[in-house]
């Protein structure tokens, strides 16, 4: 008896701690992917309109142009700024954790930072700094006597504006992830290989990146899901302009359901969508080993 009530204990508690995050994940994603997958087989506008119309959300979907377009633009935005995401925090975070730096405390602050700022904030700072009148880049260019470039018109130079910013909100969190892995490394690993001669280099390449795989795996899988689902940041800076050279899936689906109140063909959309990132998730896990060593 008194086993059975110590596991009858157990089970109660861990309900206890279970039941809040559960409940959470129950109404803040099972109910609405529930709905959303109910909403894409209706013509739901939103208000009154919900009739039943099978697979037609679907069938238009994949015969839309726009669709194909803005998944290709949102597949390539993804693809190259993705190396960044990877690379940039990476060698800050090797940085910040070498004995020969001083005052890493400091620097990682403020590479930290711009991660506690709401992903809208971050759009709008970054929109102002590279507004074309009285934004602080044209400010500089002018001083060097060049001509300001038109950072809102020119969708090079958009794309290049909401990759930078990207890129700088995400730094200092993908850096924190990197120290981690790195701090968990033996430190006589190290000292060994200095002994053996290898330079810092050789032991960066021999001793810190094979064993930080799985974190490489980590921060590879969430920069990007990030990537393709940006949405706050491009609102901030372009709104999906100039034209559509910015609109990414999120943009498109959006427009879709809240200003053309499609309310169902939007919630087909965020259905193959969701499909499509699994896909992607699932290739990455294959090929980085089940999220271990990269083949």
């Amino acid at each position: 008896m008194t086993k059975k009530k110590q596991a009858f204990r157990h089970t109660r508690a861990f309900w206890l701690f279970i039941l809040p995050a559960l409940a959470l994940f129950t109404v803040f994603f099972l109910l609405p992917l529930v709905l959303s997958i109910g909403f894409s087989f209706t013509n739901y506008d939103g208000w009154k309109t919900m009739d039943f119309v099978g697979l037609d959300n679907y069938v238009k979907l994949f015969k839309s142009t726009d669709f194909y377009k803005t998944l290709g633009r949102t597949l390539i935005y993804a693809l190259c700024n993705l190396p960044f995401k990877i690379i940039l925090p990476l060698m800050v975070a090797i940085l910040v954790t070498s004995k020969r730096l001083r005052g890493t405390t400091p620097v990682r602050t403020m590479i930290y930072i711009p991660v506690l700022l709401s992903a809208l904030v971050s759009g709008i700072t970054i929109s102002w700094m590279f507004g074309q009148e009285y934004g602080l880049i044209n400010f500089i260019i002018q001083k060097l006597g060049q001509t300001p470039l038109e950072w809102a018109l020119n969708p090079k130079l958009a794309t290049f504006v909401i990759s930078f910013a990207s890129n700088w909100v995400t730094l200092g969190y993908y850096m924190i992830l990197f120290i981690g892995g790195i701090n968990n490394i033996s430190k006589e690993l190290y000292e060994a290989a200095g002994v053996d001669g290898a330079t810092s280099a050789q032991s960066v390449f021999k001793i810190t990146l094979p064993l930080i795989s799985p974190t490489i795996f980590i921060v590879l899988l969430l920069s990007t899901v990030g990537l393709l689902k940006e949405y706050a940041m491009v609102q901030g800076i372009t709104q999906g302009g100039p034209g559509t050279s910015t609109t990414y899936i999120i943009q498109y689906m959006f427009t879709q359901g809240f200003t053309q109140d499609r309310y169902g063909y939007a919630s087909a959309i965020g259905i193959v969508v969701s499909l499509i990132f699994i896909v992607i998730a699932l290739v990455q896990f294959k090929a980085t080993n089940s999220g271990g060593e990269v083949r």
